[in-house]
């Protein structure tokens, strides 16, 4: 069997590896059982970052068993669906219906069992935690074979340790989620810019008491206005039922292989920056618009993380306690003044943290900023950043790294040490392995 090159969506990690697609659940059994000592690790569609779904020489299992992808949907809102469905593929049908997921990512590319995997945080997170709040049960093939159905009161130590577990736990293969009623595909959202950070940040904390979703963008590129961004928040539409409800998340451009990597360049992300801040205008107040496009806007640019050029993105994403808020503030000032070139950055408002070790949301708030992977100091710049934030009791979200010092995971994840001993236990011949699990000795 020959080796497939395997990329993700930051583009810095390429690996060789045996791409393994089992068509039955018998096939995917046999495929488990007879990975070699580099093991194998699940895939879904390579949104990731980093090398959490890349396994280098070793065995990458995509199922394409998946069939009819929501097998039954109840009247009381619980869902269930193939872990290889989109979120896209889920929304467009769940929505005409009156449903919606209570939490998103950022693109509704990731599947099911990927979200699950990284236990995605959205917008909302204050209001409706992580994915994993509403995950009911799962089914999960385990290192031997074994398939297991699991939930918070069935196996609960497997189900919490696969929250979050980026796939060493076991292979996903459908899940039970609790929807949430909808009665528009419709969100009213209100839109204000700010020229500084400190104005930004009081308004958002003074919102989120009224705002179902709520998320910031900033500008950390511009020297004459520190932290300057545009702040949504919005609500679902709570007019009458909308018969015509719908889910588009299909693009409208698609960009080419690669942009040249001079595009990024701080000199052109700033300009871009400024040209973004000034459309934005001073403010405008329930706008009637898609859900599809307040929650995934990026997706309307299919490939659009080829504006990184060939050496890619690295997304450094932290989370903060409120206790050491102040953290966030040295952050954008430390960000502002390095010669690296910031150009996404997001703000969002983070609500209690769940059980599961590596679950990546505390009480607090995360920040996410995208790098070009070739900007020469990034990787001590970002070493030094981990530093700080971890002298405030914050962590990296280990679904997006790609180069973490593995020292700093007990400090960041406390409840490391018992999610080893869950893997240990379930995969003691250490089946799960990945080039992201090597990295961090996990």
């Amino acid at each position: 069997m020959d080796k497939t090159k395997l990329e993700t969506w930051g583009n810095v990690n390429v690996s060789e590896s045996y791409l393994r697609e089992p068509e039955t659940i018998r096939d995917l059994r046999n495929t488990i059982e007879s990975v070699g000592k580099r093991g194998c690790i699940p895939r879904g569609l390579g949104m990731s970052y980093g090398d959490q779904p890349m396994n280098s020489s070793g065995d990458v299992i995509r199922p394409s068993f998946s069939g009819k992808h929501i097998k039954y949907i109840s009247t009381s809102g619980l869902v269930t669906v193939s872990s290889s469905a989109t979120f896209a593929e889920l929304l467009e049908q769940i929505v005409p219906l009156g449903w919606y997921m209570p939490v998103v990512p950022g693109t509704s590319s990731v599947t099911i069992g990927g979200a699950i995997a990284a236990d995605i945080h959205g917008k909302n997170h204050y209001r409706q935690s992580s994915i994993a709040d509403h995950i009911e049960s799962m089914t999960l093939m385990l290192a031997d074979g074994e398939t297991i159905r699991c939930s918070k009161s069935e196996e609960s130590s497997i189900f919490w340790a696969t929250m979050g577990g980026l796939g060493l736990t076991g292979i996903i293969i459908e899940a039970t989620i609790q929807l949430i009623p909808i009665r528009s595909s419709k969100v009213l959202v209100d839109r204000k810019s700010f020229s500084n950070f400190p104005d930004l940040f009081e308004a958002m904390k003074s919102h989120i008491t009224s705002a179902e979703y709520s998320v910031a963008w900033l500008d950390l590129a511009s020297k004459n206005n520190l932290g300057r961004g545009i702040l949504e928040t919005a609500n679902h539409s709570d007019s009458e039922p909308d018969p015509l409800s719908s889910y588009e998340t299909n693009p409208i451009l698609s960009l080419p292989s690669f942009f040249p990597d001079l595009l990024l360049r701080k000199s052109t992300v700033s300009a871009y920056n400024s040209l973004r801040f000034l459309s934005a205008g001073r403010s405008e107040n329930n706008e009637k618009i898609e859900l599809s496009a307040f929650m995934h806007p990026l997706d309307k640019v299919r490939n659009w993380n080829r504006l990184y050029g060939k050496t890619g993105i690295i997304q450094w994403q932290m989370a903060v306690p409120e206790t050491s808020e102040h953290t966030l503030l040295d952050v954008v000032d430390a960000i502002n003044n390095a010669n690296a070139p910031a150009f996404l950055v997001v703000l969002k408002k983070l609500g209690v943290s769940n059980q599961a070790p590596l679950s990546f949301p505390m009480l607090g708030w995360t920040l996410a900023v995208d790098f070009p992977a070739k900007h020469e100091g990034i990787y001590g710049f970002l070493d030094d950043l981990d530093q700080k934030l971890l002298e405030a009791g914050g962590r990296v979200y280990l679904a997006k790294d790609a180069r973490l010092d593995p020292k700093l995971i007990p400090k960041m994840y406390p409840g490391v040490h018992e999610w080893r001993a869950i893997r240990r236990n379930i995969d003691p011949d250490r089946r799960w392995q990945s080039d992201f699990s090597r990295r961090l000795d996990l």
